[in-house]
């Protein structure tokens, strides 16, 4: 009678493991690509809601300095990080930054500003103006960040009263 050898079938031992280390560093791999898509998401969901609340807030500041009733010392206080004016229907309209909070009137306009400057400029445009009677161009910087990316808007504009 002859002996029939039976091979056995499988997988060995070391075949696994060469299996299960591949597979790990193809999951290593794919975890950091999906990271890195997932903070490329947040980080673009950051910096439209900054831009988003800057346009917001300096359309508003822009329309509102347009109205200013006159320059002079009744109508315009101006200061570096804040400004209060009296409109042509003579509501007195104060801008100011309270910590990361830009507010009108006290109210909450835009959150997340880190900066705010209010420039004032002479009839030429470059001098600065030292008192409201000599200010013909108001100037504003506005920076807005979010978990790190920002955003920064800047506007010259020309009162209509002036």
């Amino acid at each position: 009678m002859a002996l029939v050898k039976h091979r056995q079938t499988g997988f060995s031992l070391i075949e696994l493991i060469l299996v299960i280390i591949i597979l790990a560093i193809i999951a290593g791999l794919g975890s950091q690509m999906l990271s890195s898509g997932f903070n490329a998401y947040f980080s673009g969901r950051d910096m439209i809601d900054a831009e988003w609340q800057g346009r917001y807030a300096m359309q508003r500041i822009r329309r509102e300095l347009r109205t200013v009733r006159s320059a002079t010392a009744a109508d315009l206080v101006m200061g570096g990080n804040q400004i209060t004016f009296t409109d042509n229907n003579a509501n007195v309209i104060t801008y100011a930054l309270a910590g990361t909070t830009l507010n009108r009137n006290g109210q909450p306009l835009a959150d997340g500003v880190s900066d705010l400057k209010f420039y004032y400029f002479q009839a030429d445009g470059i001098t600065t103006a030292a008192a409201p009677t000599e200010v013909v161009y108001i100037s504003v910087n506005l920076d807005v960040s979010r978990n790190g990316s920002s955003y920064s808007l800047r506007n010259t504009l020309h009162p209509r009263s002036f």
